[in-house]
């Protein structure tokens, strides 16, 4: 007996003290090996564990040994086993020819010079344990074995766990004689017997694991040998002074880094995990106008793009699009996630990391550009967020275009399927990280995320958390888009080193309709109406009554006003509502022998914005309408659509509203006479005036509530309006305006004790001066100085008509206070 059979002998005792093997078939006799031809068993991978499982069933079936040599005079210079994984994978698949065994080279030659000569291949695979998804304990589905490449610390804990359930099965035998393919060249047989043992073997594998939903390893060799993608590690290579194989372990660490790892293993113990956390956490998740993604599945490749409010975004979609029987999408998170343990957890369920930037890093550009064009041309579902990063105010971000850019780019190079973009609206009752935006809300810096920090923030949520809604809307084809913006683009030879210049115009064109279409799916809950009315009351308190009568007001006005036929409003009356808010523990009580009082805490005041926010959009055009009731009593239609037409653009901007400028007039009159029959307005049909109700009725204050809704944004409008025309240099940079009217409005806030957060977002301050510029009413100088044109005056002494005296003379005085002080 060898050193080698010694070892194997005493590895094989020890690891059969864990170990409990059954093998199929029951009856090998059943695979019919001729015991007097030589015999080759075919593994997939080079597992020592797996070897040791297999010499020892076949002992116990009468078999030949695999590390015996081939029992044949010419043949004995093999063993009997061979592995089709290769030696050095890398290696392998940078070469530009396929790769062919020596092993099977040599047997091939010789069985050539002896063609009478026969050999026997026994593919077998090593199973350690049953399918995943018949596991039942959660460690069990963790370390369930399957298709993916397993560490050795992974493996030696399956075999732990699944050792006493492992599986050995033996499948058809492959006879080969020499003199059977004598009209081949030995490359061919060999390529013809690889794929013949490959194919059994996945044949095999998907039988008894499932379908390999895994293709890193592929997808990976695919992505290295890519032209582009080597023209990238060429030029790297050149510009560090090393060698294209030293540049090509690079391109695959950035690929490491980057592709998504998935595996049922993770999707089944996520599922699961999910199930329960759903369960513990929430009373339920709402799914609605999901029933055509299945048919456009079949005809078209889908991008998912949901709005960003949480971290668990990113796992409700996944359980949702599973729950409906659906292909998971492969989802593009932040590089931050990518921390230890939760990191691999996400990369297994469909997650593929990429970074915040990588300007001036060819090759990185290059193979995340290249991935992500593979899964648009494979027909992956794909999932990432448009805004690139959490909204911390609860509106939408400004659209980020980078991932549709490399979407759209990655169609028009391979033209597989059709793409079509799927907006999604996530709303919550309750956000698990209230505390933590409340605190950003508050103007505090957002902290960096540790994986520490997100077990702790994990193993701390308490209380219930309401709803959770998941709305899908309307999708933007991309096929239309380029109809729209170049009609002649299918017959266009596309060259990605020469993008056209009307690219850059459908890719403005798909974000700005995929977040228009996100808010035409939104959800209205109890707590984005509850926040709305209680937060434009002075003191964020209000009686329930008045309260009550409010929030049937404000449903009325969204059902009425028919912003998008995918929206979804709450079927509670505003008494249920405030029930509702209680029982989340989002509002509280002051009990009265007159009526109770229904008030906002201190803490509640700041993080409640963000429900309102949700909403705004559908609240915008109303509570616009009831500004222009600040400072006149009465005015007519074409006076209100006047001065409605100056704010418009801006709030457009912001908050994705639907309608476009030819069509403001008349959806202006349709809101003025919803707000008429609600009692909110006094129509004169004679004159085609409106008039505010007097100051003594309840209606007066329920208009001024309803302008208060969008007071906010208008100030910091005005804010920075007024700071621009009162500036002494004749031009100004972008980035001090930001500046100095964002420290202005934190003044002010904190003077007049206004608590509303969107005095301390400074996007909402860069966005509208990016409006501005855009519309003529500021000009840029260079790519920095900004200078007011001729139109802005006017712009300036209008908008004020939108705001009460009083905000307009607290502005005002603080800035020639400011200037004093200067």
């Amino acid at each position: 007996m060898n050193i080698r059979k010694s070892i194997n002998f005493v590895a094989r005792k020890v690891l059969y003290l864990f170990v409990k093997a059954e093998t199929l078939p029951n009856k090998i006799e059943q695979l019919n090996i001729n015991p007097d031809v030589p015999v080759v068993y075919v593994l997939d991978a080079r597992a020592w564990s797996n070897l040791l499982v297999l010499e020892t069933e076949c002992e116990n079936q009468g078999l030949a040994s695999p590390i015996d040599h081939i029992s044949s005079e010419n043949l004995k210079s093999w063993h009997s086993v061979y592995t089709i994984a290769p030696r050095q994978p890398f290696r392998t698949w940078l070469q530009k020819q396929p790769k062919r065994s020596r092993m099977l080279r040599g047997i091939v030659e010789i069985l050539r010079e002896n063609p009478e000569q026969e050999i026997q291949f026994v593919p077998v695979t090593v199973f350690w344990g049953r399918p995943v998804a018949i596991q039942k304990h959660w460690l069990a589905v963790l370390f369930a074995d399957s298709w993916g490449l397993a560490s050795r610390t992974r493996k030696l804990l399956t075999i732990l766990i699944h050792g006493r359930n492992t599986l050995v099965n033996f499948t058809n035998v492959v006879n080969y004689r020499g003199s059977a393919y004598s009209h081949l060249s030995n490359d061919e047989i060999i390529d013809k017997l690889q794929f013949t043992f490959s194919t059994q073997l996945n044949n095999l594998k998907s039988a008894t694991l499932g379908p390999n939903v895994s293709h890193r390893g592929t997808l990976v060799r695919k992505l290295i040998l890519n032209p582009d993608v080597q023209k990238a590690i060429v030029k790297r290579s050149k510009e560090d002074n090393r060698s294209e194989y030293k540049a090509s372990l690079q391109a695959r660490r950035y690929l490491n880094e980057i592709v998504a790892n998935c595996t049922n293993i993770t999707i089944q113990l996520m599922q699961r995990g999910l199930t329960s956390f759903w369960n513990k956490f929430y009373s339920g998740i709402e799914v609605t106008h999901n029933e055509n993604l299945k048919n456009l599945a079949l005809t078209h490749e889908l991008v998912y793009v949901p709005c960003h409010r949480s971290h668990i975004d990113y796992l409700l979609l996944s359980y949702v699009i599973y729950g409906e029987g659906m292909a998971i999408p492969y989802i593009a998170a932040g590089k931050n996630l990518n921390m230890p343990v939760l990191g691999s957890i996400l990369r297994g369920g469909g997650a593929f990391f990429i970074r915040r930037s990588f300007k001036g890093n060819e090759l990185y550009s290059t193979v995340m550009f290249e991935y992500v064009a593979a899964l648009v041309s494979m027909g992956m579902p794909i999932e990432y967020f448009v805004e690139g990063g959490r909204s911390r105010t609860g509106r939408l971000l400004k659209p980020k275009p980078g991932m549709i850019a490399m979407t759209i780019r990655g169609f028009l190079k391979y033209r597989k399927l059709p793409v079509a973009f799927i907006p999604v609206y996530i709303g919550y009752e309750k956000l698990l990280e209230s505390k933590a935006y409340q605190a950003e809300l508050s103007g505090e810096d957002k902290k960096s995320e540790t994986f520490f920090s997100s077990m702790r923030s994990m193993l701390r949520i308490r209380g219930r958390f309401g709803k959770v809604y998941t709305n899908f809307g309307q999708p933007v084809f991309l096929n239309q888009l380029l109809e729209n913006t170049n009609a002649s683009w299918a017959n266009e030879i596309y060259s990605d080193s020469k993008r056209p210049e009307w690219l850059r115009d459908v890719v403005d064109n798909a974000s700005q309709q995929i977040m228009s279409h996100i808010n035409q799916a939104a959800i209205v809950n109890s707590i984005n109406l509850v926040s709305t009315v209680l937060l434009a009351t002075s003191k964020q308190h209000m009686d329930e009554n008045a309260l009550f009568r409010m929030l049937d007001i404000y449903k009325s006005l969204i059902e009425s006003i028919k912003y998008s036929d995918r929206v979804i409003l709450t079927s509670r009356t505003g008494k249920e509502q405030v029930e509702h808010a209680e029982y989340l523990k989002m509002v509280k009580r002051r009990t009265h022998p007159l009526g109770d009082i229904i008030y906002l805490d201190s803490s509640h005041s700041v993080s409640m914005t963000y429900y309102r926010n949700n909403i705004l959009h559908l609240m915008a055009l109303p509570s616009l309408i009831a500004c222009c009731f600040f400072n006149v009593r009465s005015q007519t239609r074409e006076e209100i659509v006047n001065l409605i037409s100056l704010a418009y653009p801006f709030l457009k901007s912001e908050l994705f509203l639907v309608w476009e400028k030819d069509q403001l007039a008349d959806k202006v009159s349709e809101v003025l006479d919803v707000m008429a029959d609600l009692g909110l307005l006094i129509k004169n049909e004679q004159i085609d005036v409106y008039t505010r109700p007097g100051s003594g009725a309840v209606e007066f204050s329920q208009l001024n509530l309803l302008a208060k809704v969008i007071s906010p944004i208008l100030e910091i409008y005005y804010l920075t309006l007024a700071l621009l025309s009162r500036k002494e240099e004749a031009q100004i940079s972008i980035n001090e305006l930001v500046e100095r009217s964002f420290l202005m409005a934190q003044r002010v806030a904190m003077i007049y004790e206004l608590n509303s957060p969107d005095f301390s977002d400074k996007r909402l301050i860069s966005n509208f001066i990016d409006t501005l510029i855009h519309i003529d009413y500021l000009r840029v100088y260079d790519t920095e100085n900004i200078e007011y044109s001729d139109v802005f005056h006017k712009a300036d002494k209008r908008i004020q008509l939108l705001l009460s005296k009083e905000m307009r003379s607290n502005i005002l005085q603080m800035l020639k206070i400011n200037q004093q002080g200067v």
